[in-house]
């Protein structure tokens, strides 16, 4: 998943998603504050509901910079006249040492040896999946939040899911990490976090 050797993860993404440049904190800002406005609509009375929306996307796109992530997908409706504020972010992949050989079970047990000695958090989650030919491990957590707009605040709560892959025929794992402001409802979320892992897969980098 490197910009210029390497396989690429690829996505089939329900729907209409935006691919922005998370180093661009202007456009994503826009994109995001474009998003609020739809799921919402712009009536006078919810700049509060607005302001929640727009502060999970724009917390997941800082995520995304502070991370040197290489994509951000922003989704606009999963279906039509079904907008849902959910952000993707792609990174670039770290070699896992030691590994023996390449193959996935094999370099995600070696991850997995390695997790408690780094600051990777909610480790007590950790689900393993298959998917695109990778072993996926797959971490998440749900945070709160307190959003004031106006004078008004309210509680916010947001999921962020992790997925770490094994790149094929490598001993790399990549991060996939997705997040939403719909925290309140977080096993419908994962669920469809999870289909969309379950239909990625890998294609040469200069694929279309």
């Amino acid at each position: 998943m490197s910009e210029s050797v390497g396989p690429q993860l690829r996505f089939r993404l329900p729907g209409e998603w935006i691919s922005v440049d998370p180093r661009d904190e202007d456009a994503a800002r826009d994109h995001n504050a474009s998003l609020a406005r739809e799921i919402v609509g712009p009536a006078d009375d919810a700049p509060l509901l607005r302001r929640r929306i727009q502060s999970g996307l724009d917390d997941a796109a800082a995520a995304a910079r502070e991370a040197s992530a290489r994509l951000l997908l922003i989704c606009r409706e999963i279906a039509p006249g079904v907008p849902t504020p959910v952000a993707i972010t792609v990174h670039t992949p770290i070699t896992i040492t030691p590994a023996v050989g390449t193959a996935p079970e094999s370099v995600m047990r070696a991850f997995e040896l390695s997790l408690p000695h780094t600051r990777e958090p909610d480790l007590e989650t950790a689900t393993r999946m298959d998917a695109a030919g990778s072993a996926v491990l797959r971490l998440h957590a749900v945070s709160t939040q307190v959003i004031e707009e106006d004078g008004q605040s309210a509680v916010q709560r947001r999921l962020v899911a992790r997925y770490w892959y094994t790149v094929p025929n490598s001993k790399q794992v990549a991060l996939v990490n997705m997040s939403t402001p719909l925290g309140d409802i977080p096993h419908a979320m994962l669920r469809f976090f999870d289909a969309i892992v379950a239909a990625s897969s890998w294609g040469a980098a200069d694929a279309a």
